[in-house]
């Protein structure tokens, strides 16, 4: 199915001679290929007490695993990162289906991800199963902000290691720059709403020139404060 692609996965047990490629039903039945995908688990039922991930996950979590271990074992990314949302396109019925409508897919699972700026390679990911995601990260306070949060876990692996994190408004705040820069030995680059949490009044009442930024103000007046 990696080389020959179709457009469902009852097209490849077709008969008919436009689409047929009889080699798939010479190796399995449809009926008995679509009972094995109802069914399939990568985890037994009894290590339903032990399991620690999200419910929702709970057939496919050992497989989600397996690949964030891969991709953070296998490269290791340059010193410009960045981390964004994601949409993988989904149409059926799930309960974690979300809606984006400026992503290009615009129902589908929203995942969390950590690439290489330049490359686009993916170091890791989180799927999103709602506000109650599961973070495994231990150093995640209840106080802190989920999309910070969802930063350090994606990021904890590499803290430390000279990388620069570069975020969009989305994730960014004072506590996260604040942790990254003092805690974790991280750089981080991103725009800021300025109504957000704990940003510094004389941030909020910088008058800009057209084209400007912040920079300067947090990297003169703010640099305790924001590191």
């Amino acid at each position: 199915m990696g080389i020959v692609h179709k457009p469902a996965a009852r097209s490849y047990f077709s008969k008919r001679r436009v689409i047929s490629t009889p080699e798939f039903a010479d190796v399995i039945s449809r009926e008995r290929f679509e009972l094995i995908s109802k069914f399939l688990h990568f985890i037994g039922n009894e290590s339903l007490p032990t399991y620690q991930g999200p419910s929702i996950l709970f057939k496919i979590y050992p497989v989600i695993c397996h690949l964030n271990i891969k991709f953070q074992t296998l490269y290791l990314p340059n010193q410009n990162i960045a981390t964004d949302e994601s949409l993988t396109l989904w149409k059926g019925h799930l309960p974690i289906k979300q809606y984006l409508p400026l992503k290009a897919s615009k129902f589908g699972i929203k995942n969390f991800e950590l690439c290489k700026s330049r490359t686009g390679y993916l170091q890791c990911f989180l799927v999103y199963t709602g506000k109650n995601t599961v973070l495994q990260l231990s150093l995640i306070t209840p106080d802190t902000l989920k999309t910070a949060a969802v930063v350090l876990e994606l990021l904890e692996p590499l803290f430390g290691c000279g990388h620069t994190l570069w975020i969009d408004n989305f994730f960014s705040s004072p506590e996260l720059a604040r942790k990254l820069k003092i805690e974790h030995s991280t750089d981080c680059v991103d725009t800021l709403n300025l109504n957000r949490k704990n940003v510094p009044k004389e941030v909020k009442d910088k008058k800009l020139q057209k084209g400007g930024n912040h920079s300067q103000t947090f990297g003169s007046s703010h640099s305790t404060k924001m590191a």
